[in-house]
């Protein structure tokens, strides 16, 4: 839907919320993740250096696309991108909860610090764009707060379910709220045009 003289848009306040609920799984599975590398280390029988390497390797793919954000926003687009890094990060955590070896669990965790910077990038400069003038400081500063609040809950309830039940249910858990917030930015999320844009979060 778009935001025309004729018809409104999807509800401003409702965008902000999927937005918001993006960057709290992404950082919930962000810091999930952490927990989980002690039970993955004696699954897979890994060392130390492999485990070192991986993570390593996901915050380097996480600052790369971050740093890439913008140039990508311009060639695909705002919603597509959201869209694209949303469902990479869907099927990263899947592709780590169903990994038979650390190979394919490694490429499911690079694939989630890939999506995470294009996430993180595209969400901010989304809801940057598209806030009131006065309100783009709180805007990101709120976006940033939910991001790093999902990263802060994720071990907690990730030590909680690997001690109960499997570091695997946290990767499809995971997924499963990626899944969610996906079928949500596609139903609910717009990107409006230009002369539209002061007004969509206010």
């Amino acid at each position: 839907m778009s935001m025309s003289g004729e018809t409104r848009g999807p509800s401003r306040g409702l965008q902000f919320f999927i937005l918001a609920c993006t960057l709290l799984v992404i950082g919930f599975g962000s810091g999930a993740a952490s927990i989980s590398l002690s039970a993955i280390f004696q699954e897979f029988a890994l060392s130390y250096a492999l485990i070192g390497a991986v993570t390593s390797g996901v915050f380097l793919f996480l600052i790369l696309f971050l740093a890439l954000g913008g140039r990508l926003r311009a060639l695909v687009g705002d919603k597509p991108l959201l869209l694209a890094a949303t469902a990479v990060f869907v099927a990263g955590e899947a592709l780590g909860g169903l990994a038979p070896d650390f190979s394919v669990w490694a490429i499911g965790r690079l694939l989630q610090g890939a999506a995470s910077g294009s996430l993180l990038s595209v969400s901010l400069a989304f809801a940057a764009d598209n806030a009131r003038r006065q309100w783009r400081g709180d805007v990101i500063s709120v976006l940033l707060a939910l991001y790093f609040l999902g990263t802060a809950l994720g071990p907690g309830v990730a030590g909680y379910v690997t001690a109960f039940y499997s570091w695997r249910d946290i990767a499809f858990a995971s997924a499963a709220a990626g899944a969610i917030v996906l079928i949500l930015q596609a139903a609910f999320v717009t990107a409006p045009r230009r002369p539209e844009i002061e007004t969509i979060f206010d």
